[in-house]
């Protein structure tokens, strides 16, 4: 397999277009679920706004991805942040499950729990217990009990919180984010957290990294799959997205919390990156659609 990975497929889930949404707060489901079908070879792809978290508990085989191979086996859990290019070959009858988080979840729960960002870099490791949140995720999904929503939520948290002391405990392979360039988009990301509501342009990230724009895009390309314009203005809608699901703001106050002097340019870029109105997404979603 080449080891670049290169013109990868976005996907939502794997097999499912980008642009088919996300329904849930959270998927899971067993690792034989799409894998098996396939004769356990999952071709390279990325998704651009989903965080997933892999246990393999028997079996194992090869992860590819943009820094080359990892090998798993039993007792073994990859963390993939989003845009990472990657592909497996299991051994077939492999055992384990995938979560799968959409970044409007996975991200309030890492500015919670992992301020260093550890969470955005991918690792493979080995595991010295069993997450048992895992498995109370796979109940709570496929479940229709009160408070479903908070539920998945906060055992999603609990299973990052455990990857996080795995890492501490015996730390694995950082198998991509290793190289200047990621260091940069790393550095670049943190700030972008920061300073999203009042830099717009790349060259202001530029600037307080010491780097031209340029560089810094490359960079970004290199390590994200992305130019830092276009990560700069997904952070801006992934804010938008949050403030106009979670606070009672008009659009016009959510544009100019996030640096719009024009609430109506904000409206028609909110619209060309969602394919909604701001008011469309906040009907449908109060409205509990999608």
């Amino acid at each position: 397999m080449n080891r670049t990975l290169p013109f990868a497929p976005d996907f939502s889930l794997y097999g499912e277009p980008a642009a088919s949404g996300f329904p849930d707060t959270l998927h899971i489901e067993r690792l034989s679920v799409r894998s098996g079908p396939r004769r356990w070879r999952i071709s390279p792809h990325r998704h651009p706004s989903l965080h997933q978290l892999f246990w393999i508990e028997r079996g194992g085989g090869t992860l590819f991805h943009e820094g080359g191979e990892s090998a798993l086996s039993d007792a073994s859990f990859v963390n993939m942040p989003a845009g990472t290019t990657h592909g497996f070959r299991f051994a077939p009858g492999t055992q384990g499950s995938v979560l799968t988080l959409p970044d409007t979840v996975f991200e309030p729960i890492r500015a919670r729990i992992d301020p260093d960002r550890r969470l955005m870099r991918l690792q493979v490791g080995a595991a010295r217990a069993a997450p048992a949140e895992m498995e109370a995720l796979i109940a709570e999904h496929g479940g229709r009990r009160a408070n479903r929503g908070e539920a998945l939520a906060a055992l999603a948290a609990l299973a990052f919180v455990w990857t996080l002391r795995q890492m501490d405990a015996a730390p694995g392979t950082a198998a991509a984010g290793g190289g200047a360039p990621a260091r940069l988009a790393e550095r670049f990301q943190g700030l972008l957290d920061r300073h999203h509501g009042e830099w717009h342009a790349v060259g202001a990230y530029a600037a307080a990294l010491s780097v031209t724009p340029p560089h810094l895009s490359r960079a970004c390309r290199e390590a994200l799959g992305k130019p830092a314009s276009s990560l700069i203005r997904e952070r801006q809608m992934l804010e938008a997205r949050r403030l106009l699901a979670y606070t009672q703001a008009g659009v016009a106050e959510v544009a100019y919390r996030l640096g719009f002097s024009d609430p109506g340019y904000f409206s028609r870029v909110f619209a060309s990156q969602t394919g909604v109105s701001p008011r469309d997404f906040r009907r449908r979603f109060t409205s509990g659609a999608g």
